[in-house]
């Protein structure tokens, strides 16, 4: 579990603005048998398409191609099911309305110097965020963002999921965050 609390301790009264995300990278056994729930029927603004906003069609998201795309106003809970290695990641948050998925794929993968040709296919960024809406505090005034990550058999999906149960039964194995 992550907190994240930021205050604005400006002495001049001026407000502070910002936006937010956690940079969760999970890692999986292949892009092609993940798939995220919980973000259906969603906003989202594609930052392959200068942030055009667009509605999510399908009932889940799945991986064929580059993904960039930062959903609005998203469930307190999203999954990620890889169904390869039988398991679920269960991404709970507060504080962050908005969530990011990424996967860069094969050509951008190839062109950044930080990231090895291949490794798009073992990886998706599902990052809890707020972002569509820059939050802005007064002086004095805090924030707060919360994340919870967990790791389920993957027989279950995300509207299937009973958050009390999952976060106490669970724990996340060391080599599925980084």
């Amino acid at each position: 579990m992550l907190t994240s609390r930021i205050r604005n301790t400006n002495a001049d009264g001026k407000p502070f603005s910002f936006t937010f995300a956690y940079h969760t990278y999970f890692k999986i056994s292949d892009i092609s048998e993940v798939r995220v729930e919980g973000l259906e029927t969603l906003d989202y603004l594609d930052n392959l398409q200068d942030r055009a906003r667009s509605t999510e069609q399908g009932d889940a998201i799945v991986f064929e191609s580059e993904l960039d795309r930062i959903y609005l106003g998203t469930p307190s809970k999203i999954a990620i099911i890889d169904h390869e290695k039988k398991r679920t990641f269960v991404v709970r948050k507060g504080g962050l309305p908005d969530a990011v998925v990424w996967n860069p794929w094969d050509k951008k993968a190839k062109a950044m110097s930080d990231f090895g040709d291949d490794e798009y296919k073992r990886m998706v960024c599902v990052e809890a965020a707020a972002i569509e809406k820059t939050v802005t505090l007064k002086p004095g005034e805090e924030w707060t963002g919360k994340l919870e990550l967990s790791a389920v058999p993957s027989s279950y999906y995300s509207g299937q999921l009973d958050p009390d149960r999952v976060i106490q039964d669970s724990t996340v194995p060391e080599d599925s965050i980084s």
